[in-house]
């Protein structure tokens, strides 16, 4: 059990024979995280794509979209980044029973520094920024960051691979810097789903990425918020 939440409970998981056991908070939090993966399905494989070969996960929690891309994808190399240290902890077990996954304890941003990170108890909403203009009630942690384009660097060089196949964002209003900071390697992935957290970044996204990707599809919860899949103009069949 974690300080400060919920105990943890194991859950299963299926998919076309395939199954793997994973931790989660037993709390209302988890429930929503593990309704939008698993039955809301917001990172659906997009159709007529080839299966990524390697799945960078930014944003990763406690891990269970990247047990979802083994279920679809089995063959890949998953690389989780995610700098709360108490979902950390949770995440680097799940890490081991995902298999051919790798965790690291770190946030990544535009520029290597360390800042101060809003660990909220509903751990979701842990954030680099204020959600909710200051209404949640957070803790405040120093977390260390990554330019997120050199950190990926290292894990090509590091585990042999050319590149990512499928980015998947999740990091609560960071996915701007994010997205710039990795450079050459969005326009070069199959895939991209992510978060948007304000009408206005929803719209520079949607700028930066409608050179070299179509958005496929998309769950909007609210004007200010929801979860966008884009992928790659020159693997769509007809595009």
């Amino acid at each position: 059990m974690q300080a400060g939440h919920a105990r943890l409970k194991a859950r299963w998981f299926k998919y076309d024979g395939r199954q793997l056991e994973l931790l989660g908070r037993e709390d209302t939090s988890t429930g929503h995280v593990i309704r939008e993966i698993f039955k809301e399905k917001v990172y659906a494989p997009v159709r007529g794509l080839p299966p990524p070969r390697s799945v960078l996960d930014i944003g990763a929690h406690l891990g269970f979209a990247s047990a979802y891309f083994r279920l679809m994808y089995p063959e890949a190399t998953i690389f989780c980044a995610e700098p709360d240290p108490d979902s950390f902890a949770i995440l680097s077990r799940n890490a081991e029973r995902i298999g051919n996954c790798h965790a690291f304890n770190v946030g990544l941003f535009d520029k290597d520094t360390t800042a101060g990170f809003n660990a909220a108890r509903i751990s979701v909403l842990s954030s680099l920024f204020p959600f909710d203009g200051g209404r949640i009630a957070t803790n405040a942690i120093e977390v260390r960051l990554r330019h997120a384009g050199a950190f990926a660097a290292e894990l090509r060089e590091r585990f042999g691979v050319p590149g990512f196949d499928l980015i998947k964002m999740d990091t609560e209003g960071a996915e701007l810097p994010i997205l710039a900071a990795l450079g050459d390697l969005v326009a070069a992935a199959g895939v991209i789903h992510l978060e948007f957290h304000s009408h206005a970044d929803r719209r520079t996204i949607d700028g930066l990425l409608c050179r070299t990707h179509r958005l496929f599809h998309g769950r909007i919860e609210q004007p200010n918020r929801g979860t966008l899949t884009y992928a790659a103009t020159h693997l769509l069949p007809g595009a």
